[in-house]
């Protein structure tokens, strides 16, 4: 009897532990099933309809089939090459701003005075590249050096010209260095010429990477240094495996910010199209887009989640 008594409760703590997760995310599943789902039926209809609009108001929908994928994908060049550049710009930037995110989180991390200035330094960059405040926000001079310099039309100061060509210099001296692999020298022009980008993009990754090194016990750390384990293995066999969910956490949130941001030359081109009120292409466009991403997202996903440490659960 006991131990039936037992297994009950342990069975009723789960069950409390699984409502009280339902607890948390049920704003969200009210709000899908109040607000969104409607719009996404209704999207999906339009994706399959020839829409025209009336002169005095209004449209008419006439079924079309895959007539609309198939104008996107045949015909609209302009969208599939913004949309494989995206994925392509994705790739190269996603371990690179997980790598930048975490050596500022970890420095973050660190019991120095004014950690909390840093922190907030470190968060500024999101908020300043946020709707129309990064729409009115000038690009900086050392790229816009760079394309007057590749149309011709310099017309910039001294102090930006020496900044552009003292990056530029370095980049032929990289170029020398990695001529025998030129997929690694690619890897380092974008991460040399986007580095404003990363840094803009990188505030609520560290801010999680930040959570999930303060989540790891320093009692672990301290057992580390007993047996004589230096800070590099420390790294590798306890704050790597610890915050592997947060790597998980942060390589969804980066795949779906990339693809969404205000700039995205697809997410202009789709707003284009409703401004256009071409809906029926528009939606087609939109659903075509968030297969490719759910596609990336659901095979990084696998990928990564093979490399998860849960701490407490067997594997």
């Amino acid at each position: 009897m006991s131990k039936e008594k037992k297994n009950k409760k342990s069975v009723s703590l789960s069950a409390k532990k699984a409502r009280l997760g339902w607890v948390f995310v049920s704003p969200f599943v009210i709000g899908f099933f109040v607000f969104y789902l409607v719009v996404i039926v209704e999207s999906i209809q339009y994706s399959f309809m020839d829409i025209k609009t009336l002169p005095e108001g209004g449209f008419t929908m006439s079924f079309a089939g895959w007539a609309n994928y198939q104008y996107m994908t045949r015909t609209v060049t302009y969208f599939l090459d913004g949309m494989w550049g995206t994925v392509r710009d994705m790739l190269y930037s996603l371990p690179i701003l997980l790598l930048f995110s975490l050596f500022v989180a970890m420095v973050l991390n660190q019991n120095l005075r004014g950690r909390g200035l840093f922190r907030a330094i470190f968060f500024v960059p999101v908020i300043l590249t946020t709707g129309i405040i990064a729409k009115s926000d000038a690009v900086n001079n050392v790229m816009t050096t760079f394309s007057a310099m590749d149309t011709g039309n310099v017309t910039t100061t001294a102090e930006t010209m020496s900044s552009a060509f003292s990056i530029r210099g370095l980049m032929f001296y990289i170029e020398d260095m990695f001529t025998f692999a030129p997929w690694l020298l690619e890897f380092i022009e974008t991460a040399a010429t986007n580095v404003y980008a990363v840094i803009s993009q990188s505030g609520v990754q560290i801010l999680i990477f930040l959570a999930g090194l303060q989540s790891i016990s320093p009692s672990l750390y301290e057992a580390a240094k007993m047996e004589g384990c230096s800070s590099w293995e420390s790294f590798w066999k306890i704050t790597l495996p610890m915050i592997s969910p947060m790597i998980l956490v942060n390589i969804i949130y980066s795949i779906v910010d990339c693809f969404t941001r205000y700039d995205n030359s697809v997410m202009n081109a789709i707003q284009q199209m409703i401004t256009a009120t071409d809906y029926g292409y528009a939606s087609a466009a939109a659903w075509i887009y968030f297969c490719v991403i759910a596609l990336l997202v659901l095979v990084l996903l696998g990928i990564a989640s093979r490399f998860v440490f849960y701490q407490g659960k067997e594997r």
